[in-house]
């Protein structure tokens, strides 16, 4: 398994992790050094340290409290609009939906960007191209209300 802390803390904090078998750790380290310069020990510290103390988790349970209250506001403030759920996720941070018949969510999104609202239509994330009435929404940067009200303008065209 490979991960980061990226997301979770900071993209400055450059600090991932691997874990893995035991018998292909000192291949994996070798890879590692002579693939790289090196992150930042104070950040490896850090990391290393909240790992320890308990703090991340404590953040991460935070973190997952305040995506799921923004995941329920974010979908409510949708379903008014007539816009579903395509489904509810459990946790994370995007929501995918889909809009009222007829509409076409790349319009949407160019009418919404005219009033620098910028939305994420479907299709920007489907090869096939087969998903012209699906927005996706990132709850954590939903909060924000003229959002909505440039979403409703753009739907009623």
């Amino acid at each position: 398994h490979i991960g980061s802390f990226s997301k979770t803390l900071s993209a400055a904090t450059r600090c991932g992790f691997i874990a893995a078998r035991r018998d292909w750790t000192d291949g994996l380290i070798d890879l590692k050094i002579a693939t790289s310069f090196g992150g930042s020990p104070i950040a490896a510290e850090l990391v290393l340290g909240i790992l320890r103390d308990g703090t991340y988790r404590k953040h991460i349970n935070g973190l997952r409290d305040r995506l799921s209250r923004a995941m329920a506001e974010t979908a409510a403030r949708l379903k008014v609009m007539g816009i579903e759920p395509w489904i509810e996720p459990r946790s994370g941070m995007f929501l995918w939906c889909t809009l009222p018949e007829g509409l076409d969510a790349a319009d949407i999104a160019r009418q919404a960007l005219a009033e620098n609202i910028v939305l994420a239509p479907g299709n920007a994330f489907s090869l096939a191209q087969s998903a012209i009435g699906f927005l996706r929404f990132n709850v954590a940067q939903s909060s924000d209300p003229r959002i909505f009200t440039a979403l409703e303008r753009a739907m009623r065209g």
